[in-house]
């Protein structure tokens, strides 16, 4: 019975690795996609204990014996040019803060916009941040932003923008490109006018990643079926081993 609780959670562990692999390569075009990693890990085997009526027995291995590290891989993608002034990217390292109805998030997909206010914008409507906390206020016409993501207009100092490094451990993804993490780290990379991010994902590594959870998972179903047939056998029997 131990080799069909070692099926079962290796079926979980690959199915999510699965997950995570399809998710990267479905949004190899989506910018400012931030790839996740993962890595399987082994625990040490529990015995599962069942409570009969006079007494508990033993019937196994917990399930849970191996799990998915995964976390984000917070490397920009590469640069793309646009030669649109409000798209921005990021070289280096490095998010750009936005506020967003759930609060504060960052975002490396810089196609930003002006709206009828002449606030910066996000292409989902979210305000680009200054490090004041306020939101960009353009007039219409060419403005300019420095590397370190000064922002200037008709030789008129706006601010600057709110950017930060953030860690990979703790990170959650609100979806739309967003991101929050549990502490912002200082910026160190530089901003590039007229340019986007790309998803920091790679096709090739995703593929060859996909192609081998789904050998595992396979050989995974394999094994269960087959232990099941055993158990159905030895049942059938009287003979449980």
């Amino acid at each position: 019975m131990d080799a069909l609780y070692t099926a079962a959670a290796g079926l979980l562990t690959q199915h999510q690795v699965l997950q995570e692999a399809a998710g990267n390569i479905a949004n190899q075009n989506s910018l400012g996609y931030l790839a996740q990693t993962t890595q399987v890990v082994g625990f040490l085997p529990q015995t599962v204990l069942a409570q009969g009526p006079l007494s508990t027995h033993a019937i196994g291995q917990v399930i849970s014996s191996q799990a998915v590290l995964s976390q984000y891989n917070v490397s920009p993608g590469t640069l793309r040019m646009t030669g649109e002034p409000a798209d921005l990217a990021i070289s280096g390292s490095g998010f750009f803060a936005v506020r967003t109805p759930a609060g504060l998030a960052y975002t490396q997909d810089g196609r930003f916009h002006q709206d009828a206010k002449g606030q910066l914008v996000t292409a989902a409507g979210d305000l680009v941040l200054l490090a004041s906390g306020k939101p960009v206020t353009l007039a219409p016409g060419p403005f300019d932003v420095s590397s370190a993501g000064a922002v200037t207009q008709n030789g008129v100092a706006l601010g600057t923008l709110a950017l930060a490094d953030l860690p990979a451990a703790g990170m959650k993804s609100l979806g739309s490109g967003l991101y929050q993490a549990p502490v912002a780290l200082p910026f160190t990379g530089n901003v590039v006018q007229g340019a986007v991010n790309t998803s920091n994902g790679s096709m090739t590594q995703e593929t060859v990643g996909l192609m081998q959870a789904e050998e595992a998972y396979q050989s995974l179903t394999s094994l269960v079926n087959e232990e099941s047939t055993r158990l159905k056998t030895a049942g059938a029997l009287g003979v449980l081993g």
